[in-house]
């Protein structure tokens, strides 16, 4: 890096200290970047909404400059280390489906069913499967194709949660909640 060791332990106390930075900094950009992706998705009706969502969220994990590689090998180096990392993302990108939920849906019956029964669900799971993909060093164009095909199981997910709710919720508040 062109840095003397003297200068990194002025910053740094420990060569821990730098690891945990790196992947607290590369955190941070992935949730970044999640952000960035949600708010590139148009109003939708909520099956389409929560499919795009989801590959926005495995693509977050599997692509782009946050090097997932490096939240693995923390995740697996330093368990200790790991509780603290893994509560932190998990539930920084389950409060940014939360909001984006309630922004979305914001006075429909479809708001608190997408955001309790689904939600919980989907941020672990797209998070976990993007994280895969990264391990396994797909490239972007592969790691797409994944990431469409596992969020169309995660549209039906969707279909299932809204479906559990027809006899109280009606056509007309599915209908509403898009705009």
């Amino acid at each position: 890096m062109g840095i003397s060791e003297s200068v990194l332990y002025t910053h740094f106390e420990t060569k821990r200290g730098l690891f945990e930075a790196a992947v607290q900094r590369n955190t941070d950009q992935r949730l970044a970047e999640l952000q960035e992706r949600f708010t590139s998705i148009p109003n939708l009706a909520p099956v389409e909404c929560i499919e795009l969502m989801a590959e926005a969220t495995i693509l977050a994990c599997a692509e782009g400059e946050c090097n997932a590689a490096l939240m693995a090998w923390a995740l697996m180096e330093t368990p200790e280390f790991a509780v603290e990392v893994y509560r932190f993302e998990i539930g920084s990108a389950a409060a940014i489906w939360d909001a984006e939920i309630a922004k979305r849906f914001a006075g429909s019956a479809v708001r608190s069913r997408l955001a309790v029964h689904l939600a919980p669900y989907a941020v672990h799971a797209c998070m976990s499967f993007g994280f895969w993909l990264a391990a396994l060093r797909h490239q972007p164009a592969t790691a797409a194709a994944h990431a469409r095909q596992y969020a169309g199981g995660l549209a039906d997910a969707t279909r299932t949660v809204l479906g559990l709710q027809a006899e109280s919720l009606g056509r007309a508040d599915c209908d509403a909640s898009v705009g």
